[in-house]
């Protein structure tokens, strides 16, 4: 094989960068000239160490040497990349990356059994080592292996602009949920609550997906206010739409209320990719005093910029006017024009194009939510008795809801389980 020149890499520049490809170049351009690279050993078992403290539940179906190989392209945020994920092409990008898979191809193809036999009795090198991939993302990564065995660079670069206009690049093809601290931070382990999970409440689930659904087919979609009693699965619903929707490249950021002066930051980060984004904040509300409103109130409707189009802002709240109102505020407050400042602090939760209610379940709405929770679990219980314990859980809770339901089966899925446990 000939030798590889990394300098070569343009478009991919976080691979030249990488300090174990460079150790695997310069093992693998002195193997070519001779077999002489015994003084090596440090840069060879430098790689080794470093699959092994890389790898995780995203691998290919294949060696730890080529699941490293597909990680960095597929991580890479460059032209090609950010260009393909927006489903855009640039012949002369094109050309760069066609001319780069080249170098990309002879990385995956290391042939390390070779070398490892010059440092090891046995063949037991980890770049040699072959996984599975465990989750979804490996399944998806497959893709690029597949691309990267092609004999054909057209096929290649296709492959690798497919893969991009799939599932996104760089951090957005590592993560499908994000928290806002500062920056974006990934969130591995979400909630992967479906819907499917979440009994009742179906014409409020129906029109959230409905919204949610245009949004993702590129049509206009709204804002949306999910307001109401707690406990009824506000937050939940949100979190549910990232789980039905996660194939399409919708991607979750969560927003502390505290930050919303920093909503311009994440619509600046996020605007301008090809994926589409719901910030959410969860349990805002304003008291009368914070000025914060009037930030994010110009934020979702009424400032200079607009929204981008991939980019939409979902709100849970207890309060239907998300600002605290007071009688005071309704009566002679002292404001000259007082109704014109009630009119103010009112108008934030009309930039919601959608407002959804949620309301505490009445007596038989409760109970069917636990039968149907009850029929998840595989609890067997019968009936009556069911009934007649739930109302009394439901007595000592301070209202009804869709989260007190689902602790009280939790409770009785337990107590059924230590009751069998106790019988073997």
């Amino acid at each position: 094989m000939s030798k590889i020149n990394l300098e070569t890499l343009i478009l991919y520049d976080n691979i030249r960068r990488d300090m174990l490809i460079q150790a695997a170049v310069k093992i693998f351009n002195e193997f070519d000239y001779h077999e002489y690279i015994s003084y090596m050993e440090s840069e060879y078992y430098q790689i080794q160490r470093g699959l092994l403290e890389t790898a995780d539940d995203a691998g290919i179906e294949g060696t730890y040497w080529q699941n490293y190989i597909c990680r960095l392209i597929a991580e890479s945020e460059n032209r090609f990349s950010l260009l393909s994920e927006k489903g855009s092409n640039d012949e002369n990008i094109h050309a760069l990356a066609l001319r780069e898979t080249d170098v990309l191809k002879k990385l995956y193809r290391l042939e390390w059994d070779r070398v490892g036999r010059i440092f090891l009795d046995e063949d037991t090198s980890v770049c040699s080592m072959r996984l599975t991939g465990k989750n979804q993302q490996g399944t998806n990564r497959n893709l690029l292996k597949k691309a990267l065995e092609s004999s054909e660079p057209h096929v290649t670069v296709e492959g690798l602009r497919e893969y991009y206009a799939r599932y996104g690049c760089g951090v957005f093809e590592s993560y499908q949920a994000f928290v806002w601290d500062d920056g974006l931070v990934g969130v591995r382990n979400y909630d992967k609550i479906t819907f499917d999970q979440l009994v009742g409440y179906d014409r409020q689930k129906e029109a959230l997906i409905e919204n949610t659904e245009f949004f993702i087919n590129g049509y206009r979609a709204n804002n949306v206010l999910l307001h109401g009693d707690r406990g009824t699965g506000k937050s939940s619903c949100v979190k549910a739409l990232l789980n039905r929707f996660a194939n399409d490249k919708l991607k979750l950021i969560s927003l502390n209320k505290n930050n919303v002066d920093h909503l311009y930051r994440i619509i600046e980060t996020a605007a301008d990719r090809g994926c589409k984004f719901i910030i959410f904040i969860d349990d805002l509300s304003f008291d009368e005093t914070e000025l914060g409103y009037k930030h994010f109130k110009s934020v979702i409707d009424g400032g200079v910029e607009a929204q981008p189009a991939n980019i939409l802002i979902y709100v849970t709240s207890n309060r239907r006017n998300i600002i605290k109102e007071t009688w005071w505020d309704r009566g002679d407050n002292g404001e000259v024009h007082g109704n014109d400042g009630m009119q103010e602090r009112l108008s934030l939760a009309d930039r919601f194009g959608l407002s959804i209610t949620f309301s505490s379940p009445d007596k038989k709405e409760y109970l069917e939510i636990i039968k149907g929770l009850v029929r998840q679990e595989g609890v067997e219980v019968e009936e009556n008795s069911l009934i007649e314990e739930a109302m009394r859980w439901d007595m000592r809770q301070s209202g009804r809801s869709g989260r007190s339901a689902r602790q009280f089966v939790n409770h009785i899925h337990a107590k059924a389980m230590n009751s069998a446990d106790q019988k073997r």
